[in-house]
């Protein structure tokens, strides 16, 4: 608004006259003393005094003076490159300061996070199946994660005469194709016995894996509502790909094929959904986060909390199963320290596997790459000293045996070292179980030298005291 000097000296005439009496004047304003019609007096006469009129002055004064502040305004386009640094559970929150934010995080910084984005499909525990328990635990490690990372944008479902915004912005598609990592499938195969075939497909493998692969591809549903079978991974977070994934009760287009390798998805959607989801657990852990108890931790108890909260959302009030499942929900372990009285339910089975698998992932996301291959490196280290103690072991009872009698059970009492077995995945060691690997490691090196000594004696003993199988020929003895 822009307002002349006239007007102002007006408005101070006008000000300095209103101040030395109450009554509004009603003149027609051309010197005489003619009032105002009635009619139009009525809109004149608003009640204001000389201090209404000065407040308006000096704000429209306010309003016409230059900025002078120093603060320094960043560029839009450096505002715009911090957005992608931005934590993915506050990045909802960012989106409601402005347009320009808004229009920024829906294209370019949601495409941005895509391409950091790892799908992780779940085969399920170890106890799960019986063809599951009877593998090793190295082949079970290969296998029972599966993880598909991004590789390019879909041209499904779009137009065929795209418009010159579509054709610039990669992000204007709608769907996103995720590779599933090289190495699975080679192993899967072989596991399952299909690897000896000419050219191995999922067809080919043992009927007892049939089962499983159709869960994975989503086209059988699971016994127990809420089972984890896909998540998806963001710098440190880890949740569901989507809360109650399973045959026609999916939130958004979610298409598996193991055999090409792929999985597709609505990109879009599967993003929102997920930073929705992530925002409402980091709400949930700040509002918890002065509990007095906690069933499990804070964080599992804010985890299972907010997923349940999605599965309930998942279900539809009006279905006769979905209210059974809504009431056996209720029934699952209370949190927060909450006394249980309910007996204990199948889903909670279900629950548990999940979320031990979501805490475990997250506390991968959480380490760096470095730390990580110190931990690897660590359990490598582990793993050759627990051989080389079990060859000492080996090579300690046959020396044993040669101070064992016939008919007397007698041998030397001398322990007998013995390692404890632990987690094959070493991110899944607690900070205690960590200590103690790095503790019998640093032993292991330093005494490596005289364990090789004490190996090398012992076997040097063993043969020394084995008998020869040609030791009775030459006796003259006739028995």
């Amino acid at each position: 608004m822009v307002v002349d000097d006239q007007t102002v000296h007006s408005l101070h005439f006008r000000s300095s006259a209103g101040a030395s009496h109450d009554i509004p004047d009603t003149t027609n304003g051309h010197g005489n003393d003619t009032p105002i019609p009635s009619y139009l007096a009525k809109h004149i006469g608003l009640g204001f005094n000389g201090d209404d009129i000065a407040a308006l002055i000096s704000s429209i004064d306010s309003s016409q003076v230059a900025d002078t502040s120093n603060v320094l305004h960043l560029p839009a386009e450096i505002l715009l490159h911090i957005l992608e640094h931005v934590p993915v559970d506050y990045i909802l929150d960012w989106r409601l300061i402005c347009r320009g934010f808004r229009d920024a995080i829906d294209g370019r910084i949601l495409y941005h996070h895509l391409r950091k984005t790892t799908l992780i499909g779940y085969m399920g525990p170890k106890h799960s199946l019986s063809h599951m328990r009877d593998l090793e635990d190295e082949e079970y490690e290969k296998i029972h994660l599966i993880r598909a990372r991004y590789l390019r944008m879909s041209k499904r479902g779009t137009s065929h005469q795209p418009t010159l915004e579509n054709q610039r912005s990669i992000w204007n598609e709608q769907y996103a194709i995720f590779q599933i990592d090289d190495e699975w499938s080679p192993a899967f195969l072989q596991i399952a016995g299909a690897a000896d075939r000419p050219n191995p497909l999922f067809g080919h493998v043992d009927p007892k894996w049939h089962d499983i692969l159709d869960k994975l591809e989503l086209s059988k549903a699971e016994e127990g509502f809420g089972t984890l079978r896909w998540c998806i991974q963001l710098d440190q977070a880890v949740l569901d790909l989507d809360i109650g994934l399973e045959l026609n009760r999916g939130n958004f287009y979610t298409r598996v094929f193991l055999q090409r390798g792929a999985v597709t998805v609505a990109w879009k959607d599967m993003l929102f959904r997920f930073l929705k989801t992530e925002r409402a657990l980091r709400l949930t852990m700040e509002e918890e986060q002065h509990s007095p108890t906690f069933t499990y931790s804070h964080t599992e108890d804010c985890l299972r909390k907010t997923r349940r909260q999605r599965l309930h959302a998942a279900l539809d009030p009006t279905s006769k199963v979905d209210r059974h499942i809504k009431w056996s929900l209720r029934l699952l372990k209370p949190l927060f320290g909450t006394p249980r009285q309910d007996p204990r339910i199948s889903l909670e089975d279900v629950e548990n596997d999940a979320t031990s698998l979501l805490m475990l992932l997250r506390r991968e996301a959480s380490m760096s790459t470095a730390y990580i291959s110190y931990l690897r490196s660590l359990a490598a280290q582990y793993e050759a000293m627990s051989a080389e103690v079990h060859a000492l072991n080996v090579t300690f009872q046959e020396f044993r045996e040669h101070f064992t009698m016939p008919g007397i059970q007698y041998s030397l009492p001398f322990p007998v070292l013995r390692e404890p077995r632990l987690d094959p995945n070493p991110v899944a060691w607690t900070d205690e179980v960590r200590g103690m690997v790095e503790e019998h490691v640093a032993k292991w090196k330093a005494q490596r030298s005289v364990i090789a000594r004490v190996q090398a004696l012992l076997g040097a003993s063993n043969e020394a005291l084995q008998v020869p199988e040609n030791s009775f020929d030459d006796l003259e003895s006739d028995f």
